[in-house]
């Protein structure tokens, strides 16, 4: 099975990680009612609450990031996480990256179906966030069954018609070239093993009976449907 590229380039992680902060005023919903009184989407948080919660979440990342850039990836998700626990809720792109970040980090450690898991969480919160979809694709990739293939390769196809950055479209035109022929193959490799599992457990049942799946053809429609018929054969003639 080919490798594929280092699961995120360098440059990338980097880049994501020490995204700046946008002003709380853009993500926090400050529009005045009719009376001119302004309400926020957090009800337990007022503007200098959120953005001393903002601040202090940043540490946190910050300090991740450089755990990350020497390779402590555990240590990483700690503050990656402490950032989660201090950052408002109602701050969703600022979520999203600390999730992201994670998911960086589970995925330099082989960490796949936790990486996606993390993915998932940031895409949760933004919809758009084109780096957690690149790592989801990549983790589904990396964890290479039939339905994370096929789920990896519907990621890519939706990144490469947002993404702008070479390195995700290039990401994109390989997994399109490399991936069909995959889930294809996986496929019928899982269909082999579970047909192997059934014969395995119809030769227990059927022994008592002095018979074995021996005693019976399986042939595929010639329709094509992908489903098959089932012959009874006498293997205990004369």
């Amino acid at each position: 099975m080919a490798i594929i590229e280092e699961v995120v380039e360098e440059s990338v992680i980097e880049k994501d990680i020490q995204e700046e902060v946008k002003p709380i005023e853009e993500q926090v919903k400050m529009e005045p009612d009719q009376d001119g009184d302004v309400f926020y989407e957090s009800v337990d948080y007022q503007p200098e609450e959120l953005k001393k919660l903002l601040e202090e979440a940043t540490e946190y990342k910050n300090k991740g990031n450089t755990y990350f850039s020497q390779g402590e990836y555990k240590k990483a998700i700690a503050e990656y996480e402490n950032a989660l626990f201090t950052c408002p809720e109602s701050l969703q792109k600022d979520r999203a990256v600390y999730f992201s970040n994670i998911a960086a980090c589970h995925l330099k450690q082989n960490e796949y179906k936790e990486a996606r898991d993390m993915c998932i969480q940031a895409l949760t919160l933004d919809p758009t966030y084109q780096k957690a979809l690149l790592r989801k694709a990549q983790a589904n990739e990396k964890i290479d069954s039939s339905t994370s293939l096929n789920e990896a390769l519907e990621d890519y196809r939706k990144l490469k018609q947002i993404a702008k950055d070479t390195y995700s479209l290039r990401e994109c035109q390989r997994a399109e070239r490399e991936l069909p022929a995959k889930v294809k193959a996986r496929t019928e490799k899982e269909k082999e093993e579970m047909i192997g599992k059934l014969k395995d457990l119809g030769n227990t049942l059927l022994g008592k009976f002095g018979l074995s799946t021996d005693n019976f053809q399986f042939q595929p429609d010639p329709s094509g449907s992908g489903g098959y018929s089932v012959n009874f054969v006498n293997n205990n003639k004369q």
